[in-house]
């Protein structure tokens, strides 16, 4: 029995983008047929036509392997059904006034929103070069940097800068009291229960703005507030093996993708800044303390990702 069309169209994406057995044990593959004019109709349907040129542009949209899985006759036929029934049900779908719905209309505006927003962004995400002048002084600037040694390290995250201003100025008067203060105020509840605790790590593992406070951090010491993706750091290092200094040769290219993200990092958040100040953005912290959303039920996102 043929499946419906949604659940074909779910299957044949699941099937094209998970690798399963027909894709690393593939059938003889089919010989190529001649390439279809551009407008030759492939199917009609309901007074319309389906060429072979949307056809193709469909189908290239989807990843490699999903097009791969598709070259098969039966499962090209069951794509050009799928297709042809997304309009049918459409069509449907509008008889029933659901086009006209305020959180369809809400959804699609959103979308159209959030695709502006990306076409805008590409033109501020061009890296600039970064020369190999640059990327030596770098080295040579951040000697703790780019080596082999190993550090264990403590945190607490806050959402915000001012609690962790508090927590640093506390820890650098008692930092006996690291482990106590993880627990009790870290937003990262994975390390927090090991009283902040992230483990023993050479470099490379953390993102770029937490691994160079870490690492220019004595055993025992602990640093200002570090700013990340995931929220602000206070940093204690309880242990440290030094290492060698790694050739400048052997991280090159690693010093210069770090620089380049650094600059497009830099690029955006003054463009962002300027937009603020432009639009007079003014935010009463009265009314936002006031908005108070259902608490999360997952953990935040850990420090711990490729760093370069």
């Amino acid at each position: 029995m043929r499946a419906t069309p949604v659940i074909a169209i779910a299957a044949l994406l699941v099937l094209g983008g998970c690798g399963g057995k027909e894709e690393t044990q593939p059938a003889p593959a089919p010989a190529p047929a001649a390439a279809a004019p551009a407008g030759e109709v492939v199917a009609t349907y309901k007074g319309r036509t389906l060429d072979a040129h949307r056809i193709t542009e469909e189908l290239e949209r989807l990843p490699a392997p999903s097009r791969a899985y598709l070259a098969a006759p039966d499962r090209k036929r069951q794509f050009v059904e799928n297709m042809v029934m997304n309009d049918l049900l459409f069509d449907e779908g509008k008889q029933a006034g659901y086009d006209r719905d305020g959180d369809v209309e809400r959804q699609v505006n959103e979308l159209r929103k959030r695709l502006v927003v990306q076409r805008v962004m590409r033109q501020y995400q061009t890296p600039p070069e970064i020369s190999e002048d640059e990327a030596r002084q770098y080295w040579e600037q951040n000697p703790d940097l780019y080596s082999t040694t190993q550090i264990r390290v403590s945190h607490i995250l806050t959402k915000d800068e001012e609690p962790a201003k508090q927590i640093t100025a506390e820890l650098k008067a008692h930092p006996e009291k690291f482990a106590d203060l993880a627990r009790e105020k870290s937003i990262d509840t994975t390390s927090a229960a090991k009283g902040g605790d992230l483990g023993m790590f050479g470099q490379g593992r953390m993102v770029p703005e937490f691994e160079r406070a870490a690492f220019a951090l004595k055993q025992g010491q602990v640093s200002d507030a570090v700013k990340t993706q995931y929220g602000w750091h206070v940093i204690m290092v309880t242990e440290r093996k030094e290492g060698e200094r790694k050739p400048f040769d052997q991280v090159k290219e690693q010093i210069k993708a770090t620089l380049r993200n650094k600059a497009l990092q830099e690029k955006m958040q003054g463009h962002y800044d300027d937009l603020k100040r432009q639009a007079d953005l003014k935010i009463d912290e009265a009314a936002l303390a006031r908005v108070n959303p259902a608490p999360a039920s997952s953990p935040p996102n850990s420090p711990l990702a490729p760093g370069h």
